[in-house]
């Protein structure tokens, strides 16, 4: 409704009435506005899904006309997006017979604020600016359940299987917080296979994560009271890459598949 009034308000102060021979002389000015809240928004742009850059961003005429007309796009100097963050196009294309266009923002998730303005043209009269703030975060959603496929080595010399190769396991992953994460067993079954035999370690050993924008990492203990570094990916594809390695130098790395 504001935007309404002051497109109204602004096309009243443009209309000229001048008395020549009892003659009334109107001077026809189109006046061209983006949409926006007290002439700004925010976009939001989720790290782990691109989809969420595109932004349709309508644009506004005060007057119909019967055929299409173009007008031009500025971005300002003030704005503080890097430009190989985003694309917009340059004009946007007003249809015949209505009063209503659109143009589409594509950011990257990377935070920024653009400020766009429409050029100044004979008979055009721009509103005020449009500032957009691009604002970059990070959703994550890895919980469930998932089947593991670990290969790694370890310095102890009592395991049968050293190196260890694509050992199948599945693990639980639980969310625990915002961008935490517990999992049912950080090895994914390696330790049981090396140091059950030898050493009764039969049984799982529970972890802990925290996912940053894709990016995983941990640290816990185990029950030889090792402290275990974990470092990981999200490839948003449904899939996790972790590494681990323990104080005596063991390592391994493990693809999770969501099921």
């Amino acid at each position: 409704m504001k935007k309404i009034i002051t497109l109204i308000a602004i096309a009243l102060s443009v209309v000229v009435f001048t008395n020549c021979e009892e003659n009334e002389v109107v001077i026809k000015t189109t006046i061209i506005s983006f949409e926006g809240s007290y002439d700004s928004m925010d976009h939001l742009v989720d790290f782990s899904d691109p989809s969420t850059g595109v932004k349709d961003i309508a644009v506004y005429t005060n007057d119909i006309s019967a055929s299409d007309r173009t007008f031009n796009i500025y971005v300002s100097d003030e704005s503080t997006a890097n430009p190989s963050d985003y694309t917009l196009p340059s004009s946007v294309t007003i249809p015949a017979n209505t009063n209503v266009g659109s143009i589409t923002l594509n950011a990257q998730a990377v935070d920024g604020t653009l400020i766009i303005g429409f050029e100044k043209g004979e008979g055009i009269i721009p509103a005020p600016e449009l500032t957009i703030n691009i604002i970059f975060f990070c959703s994550t959603d890895l919980e469930g359940t998932y089947a593991v496929v670990s290969n790694g080595t370890t310095t102890d010399g009592a395991p049968a299987n050293n190196p260890l190769v694509n050992l199948a396991y599945q693990v639980e992953i639980e969310k625990t917080g915002e961008l935490s994460y517990a999992m049912s067993d950080a090895f994914a079954g390696v330790y049981q296979d090396w140091y059950c035999a030898p050493y009764g370690y039969c049984f799982e050993t529970p972890g802990a994560f925290s996912d940053t924008c894709g990016v995983l990492s941990g640290t816990f203990l185990d029950y030889f009271e090792s402290t275990v570094v974990l470092t990981g990916t999200n490839n948003f594809d449904g899939t996790l890459t972790i590494s681990w390695s323990n104080g005596y130098g063991d390592t391994a790395t493990a693809t999770y598949t969501k099921l």
